[in-house]
This record gives C-alpha cells, sequence and structure tokens, in this order.
C-alpha cells in the first residue's frame, strides 16, 4: 500500500474514532441532563408529599379521637341515661355531670397536633381552643345540631372539631365514604361552637353521615361525629 493509501486510511480511522466520541458525549450530557432534572423534580416532590401523608395521618388521628369520645358518651349515657347526653352532660372535669370527670374516666381529654389547624386563616387566636387539663382538649360540644336523615329528632348530640386544614377535611371524608369532596353547609363556624344549628340536615353531600368533615357558611372547615342518635 502507498503512503498515501496508508494516510488516508488512518485519517479514516480517526474520523469514525472522533465521531463516536463526539456521539458518546452527547448521550453523557443528555444523560446528565436527565440525572439532574430527576434531582430537581425530586427535591420539589417531598414538600407535596410530605403534606398529602400529614394530612392522611391528621385525619386518622380525628377519627381515633372521635370514637374515644363517643365511646366515653356511651359509658356516661350506661350510668346516667340516655337522656342525660342532652340535658345534663358536658364537656367538664367536675362530676357527676362531667364527662372528664376524673373519678369516673369516662373519656380523656383529646388534643390535637397543630399541624390539623388552618391557623392562618382563623379569625382570631381564640377561634382554635387552647388545650388544658382535665378538659376537652380542642373538641367543643354540640347538642343542638341535627343530624342529616339519622333520625327524627331535631338534636343529635355531636362532638366537633372546628377550624381545619381544608385539605385534611377532604381527606377525613375520603376515609370514612371514600369521596373527595367537602358538603356545604348552612352554618356558620361560630355556630357550630356556641352550641347552635351548624346547618347540615338539608346538604345532599351529607345525607346519612353520621360524622364527617363539612365546609361552613364562612368558608371554615368542621369535622362532626354523632355521639347519640336521638
Amino acid at each position: 500500500m502507498s503512503t498515501f493509501l496508508k494516510c488516508r486510511a488512518m485519517h479514516a480511522k480517526k474520523s469514525a474514532q472522533s465521531g463516536f466520541i463526539q456521539a458518546a458525549l452527547l448521550f453523557g450530557i443528555a444523560l446528565m441532563t436527565a440525572v439532574l432534572g430527576g434531582f430537581a423534580l425530586a427535591n420539589r416532590s417531598p414538600t407535596s408529599q410530605t403534606d398529602v401523608e400529614q394530612a392522611k395521618v391528621n385525619a386518622s388521628v380525628i377519627l381515633k379521637q372521635a370514637s374515644d369520645l363517643r365511646d366515653g358518651v356511651a359509658r356516661y349515657s350506661s350510668d346516667f341515661g340516655s337522656s342525660s347526653v342532652s340535658s345534663t352532660m358536658t364537656f367538664a372535669a367536675t362530676g357527676p355531670a362531667g364527662l372528664f370527670d376524673p373519678a369516673a374516666r369516662y373519656a380523656s381529654p383529646q388534643v390535637m397536633p397543630s399541624a390539623a389547624f388552618d391557623v392562618a386563616n382563623v379569625a382570631t387566636a381564640d377561634d382554635i381552643k387552647a388545650p388544658s387539663a382535665l378538659a376537652a382538649g380542642h373538641w367543643y360540644l354540640n347538642k343542638v345540631t341535627a343530624g342529616n336523615g339519622l333520625s327524627s329528632s331535631a338534636d343529635d348530640p355531636m362532638v366537633v372539631l372546628p377550624y381545619l386544614l381544608p385539605e385534611v377535611c377532604r381527606r377525613v371524608n375520603t376515609l370514612l365514604y371514600g369521596v373527595n369532596t367537602i358538603p356545604v353547609g348552612t352554618g356558620a363556624a361560630a355556630d357550630w361552637i356556641a352550641d347552635a344549628d351548624g346547618g347540615i340536615s338539608g346538604v345532599a353531600g351529607a345525607a346519612g353521615w353520621p360524622e364527617g368533615c363539612v365546609q361552613t357558611s364562612d368558608s371554615r372547615y368542621v369535622y362532626f361525629k354523632t355521639i347519640q342518635e336521638n
């Protein structure tokens, strides 16, 4: 082979190697771009995912605490009669009418994690009850809100947890009924707290619900659980 042909062959070989190296570099750059994009996405995901998981935990805690309170009311009713729940029972630590009487031990105060509450949007600092020893914790007692299709009576005593975050409220309903909706009642959040009618008896989305979470007329979120169907 002539010197010219040898040089031409060597040049062709180098060109092929150069093309291979360029292709490898381009592939490496593309791979790094994809990896960096994945890292960026991963760095954004935890906050959202953490919020979702926190809402699930808070919703589960709400349902457990409400169930414990209902069990305590059942024990109270066994001692004093079912009518006493509407007439004399209080969320107090003094007996014999107090549900949290330390001697009788019908129920224990229930305190929710602060992450469950819509602290940034409540009207005043007093809207979210500050829990104290041997008291109701964060919960309220409402005796005058009629349930939705539960009984013929105008009152179904309920335990109430107001001023929840909307995502916690929605998660409660998902756990209970498999729905991703929040029915809207006619009462305001203050009605639930002040033992006035919360306005759920005619809400189609809450028909037959013994418990659940609703949006109030002033755009707050309240969980309720019927503790006795009268």
